[in-house]
């Protein structure tokens, strides 16, 4: 450690280089030979640049996590509409009829996946009221929710 002891870097740092005289901030003359560093300073070098990386690996890491749910929220925002117009489809088709079923759908939505297709594709019906109610109510009895063999037709 004496060796390292020895090397005042922090009287030149910001004055350029001793050697060749290029100024802070600049690249050295190409036939600057640079200091002489003791290895110590390249394994302090080395610890310095890893816990930089890390630590902006970490920031970079936490802000995009920190977008990707802002994200979310703001597309779930967006089709919020669209989810409660399906609960209440599916509970007047009676598909959804006790609470629990209810809460079931709020808490693993993809389990309607099938039924959610159905409805998008029939123009999101509600109720009796709207065009295509009489169809999606037959696609879900006929389906009962599940996927339908392809015949080929």
């Amino acid at each position: 450690m004496d060796d390292f002891n020895q090397f005042e870097f922090e009287e030149w740092i910001d004055e350029g280089c001793p050697v060749c005289g290029a100024e802070a901030g600049e690249d050295c003359a190409s036939n600057c030979m640079g200091i002489p560093a003791p290895p110590q300073m390249y394994a302090m070098i080395e610890q310095q640049m890893a816990y930089v990386s890390h630590r902006v690996a970490q920031n970079v890491m936490k802000r995009f996590k920190d977008q990707m749910l802002v994200e979310k929220a703001q597309e779930l925002s967006e089709n919020w509409t669209d989810f409660i117009r399906l609960a209440k489809s599916l509970y007047n088709a009676e598909v959804l009829i006790n609470p629990e079923e209810v809460i079931g759908f709020f808490e693993n939505p993809v389990k309607f996946k099938r039924q959610y297709m159905l409805w998008l594709e029939l123009g999101k019906p509600i109720n009796s009221k709207s065009e295509t109610w009489t169809m999606f109510m037959e696609a879900i009895r006929n389906t009962n929710g599940q996927q339908t063999e392809n015949t080929g037709n």
